[in-house]
């Protein structure tokens, strides 16, 4: 042995019992950590994914400038993706179809389509030629229509000839208007647009949009841009959701998500080191013999503290890995949970991914807990003086004023309460460590309101389809009802 530190692994050893409870305090503060700081982020990455598959993957959008403009923007090293998007018929009446069908015609580069939005394309690629154009899936299913085809598509000036490169998932607005999609090139929008829309063909109806590296500042480039182009504030729109999630916007809903996960954090830490204190106090004053001994052969106060700090740290090689492991073990069955319970909301939820800011987050939860909770106990036993190993008996036993009270407790539960009243220092860490934790307990149970106020998850009684008469005139027939029922699609009507 050549230190007084040499002892802790024999030290642990013999009093592997009465570290349990310290043990478990520090694997319960790193789960508790490691579950809220990686189910914040999990949410976070769902949310940022859902917002990508909703509103597409782009920063920002530039409407009415010049093609110079765009090279400018496009050129600087901050970009990684950019795209003219242009629509004609979005409102439906301007005259375009596709065999008596509605059709909405849309122009873009292949950015847009492969970089900025996620998984639209099921069939084929986009198109390389200026006739060649994606289609909808509706409309293939409803023309049955393959790769190669050839469709006229009729406009307010004529037919046009366009050869099927491939096929785009549905979206919304075609679904619930039973319309067509057709999405060309830029070239190919663009020469449709100059021949049906004669008025007005200096910006095509196109707005460009951006895609920027998650590195950059992303409001200091949009700053720097339209400084350096001359632009107006309403020349420019941000996808303020997506930007929000990634912590690039003023009004960052990153930012209160993880805000709120470290306030409790701050309450866990608390929690913890009130439970581990309390639970070291107890260890030392059962041990005060063997530090009396220790200053009996030699070791000095400041020798002591560091024997009992390095003591305390040694329980970290088991605690934290558990509680990481449980905590990560958790995560992943909730994610499943959520998945499956709620698809529409969660469907972007990792399944398996590990969360480094919780596992980082856990890992400091475990130290910090360990490192706060030692230093008082490590001054206590620093104090124990020789002559109590000597004596065999802690000279700075409680000394009781009166004896326990037996009038409305039994006697053994009377010496109990009585005793534990005896260390007050001791007992305010353990009625604080259990308060905080019925605090952290009863806070949770927020989360159900927040599901049905934010979520507003669908009831069981929510129709699938309502049926409502013009005006509310309340002129649709009662025979509707009966013919409802019968059909062998409707469950209940």
């Amino acid at each position: 042995m050549k230190s007084y530190l040499d002892l802790v692994p024999i030290s642990s050893r013999l009093h592997r019992k009465q570290n349990r409870m310290s043990i478990f305090c520090i694997v319960l503060a790193v789960f508790l950590v490691t579950v809220i700081f990686g189910m914040a982020d999990m949410f976070i990455r769902s949310q940022i994914m859902q917002a990508r598959m909703e509103d597409g993957n782009w920063h920002v959008s530039f409407r009415n400038i010049s093609e110079e403009q765009a090279r400018l923007i496009s050129a600087r090293p901050e970009v990684e993706a950019s795209s003219w998007y242009g629509v004609l018929n979005y409102s439906g009446e301007q005259g375009y179809s596709l065999q008596g069908n509605n059709l909405i015609l849309c122009g873009s580069e292949e950015s847009w389509i492969t970089k900025m939005q996620t998984d639209m394309i099921t069939e084929g690629a986009f198109p390389k030629k200026d006739n060649e154009a994606l289609m909808s899936e509706n409309a293939k299913t409803a023309m049955d229509l393959k790769i190669g085809d050839l469709v006229f598509v009729e406009t307010p000036v004529g037919k046009f000839q366009i050869t099927i490169s491939g096929f785009l998932k549905n979206v919304s607005k075609t679904m619930e208007e039973d319309s067509y999609g057709v999405f060309l090139t830029t070239d190919g929008f663009r020469s449709i647009y100059q021949q049906t829309e004669k008025n007005d063909s200096t910006y095509f109806n196109s707005i460009y949009f951006v895609q920027f590296s998650n590195r950059c500042n992303i409001n200091n480039t949009i700053s720097d841009i339209k400084a350096q182009l001359g632009l107006s504030g309403n020349q420019i729109s941000e996808n303020t959701k997506l930007l929000g999630l990634l912590g690039q916007s003023g009004n960052s809903f990153m930012l209160q998500i993880y805000g709120s996960a470290f306030i409790l954090f701050l309450l866990v830490l608390m929690a913890g080191v009130m439970m581990i204190a309390s639970s070291l106090n107890s260890n030392v004053a059962q041990r005060t013999e063997f530090f009396g001994m220790m200053r009996c052969i030699g070791a000095t106060p400041k020798q002591v503290m560091r024997l009992v700090v390095k003591e305390a740290f040694g329980w970290c090689k088991f605690a934290i890995p558990a509680g990481v492991g449980a905590g990560v073990i958790v995560i992943w069955i909730l994610c499943a949970m959520l998945r499956y319970l709620s698809p529409e909301y969660f469907i972007g939820m990792p399944a398996f991914a590990i969360s480094f800011p919780s596992v980082f987050s856990g890992i400091c939860i475990g130290a910090l807990t360990v490192f706060f909770a030692a230093r008082s106990p490590a001054k206590k036993a620093s104090r124990v003086s020789p002559l109590a190993a000597i004596s065999g008996i802690n000279n700075k036993l409680f000394h009781g004023k009166k004896a326990a009270s037996t009038a409305f407790f039994k006697i053994d539960t009377a010496l109990g309460i009585h005793h534990a009243k005896s260390s007050k220092g001791n007992f305010v860490l353990m009625v604080g460590s259990f308060s905080l934790s019925i605090i952290l307990f009863l806070s949770f149970s927020v989360t159900i309101d927040f599901m049905n106020h934010a979520l507003k998850p669908l009831k069981p009684w929510t129709p699938d389809i309502s049926i409502v008469s013009p005006n509310n005139s309340c002129s649709i027939s009662n025979n509707l009802l009966k013919d409802l029922e019968e059909n062998p699609s409707v469950k209940k009507a």
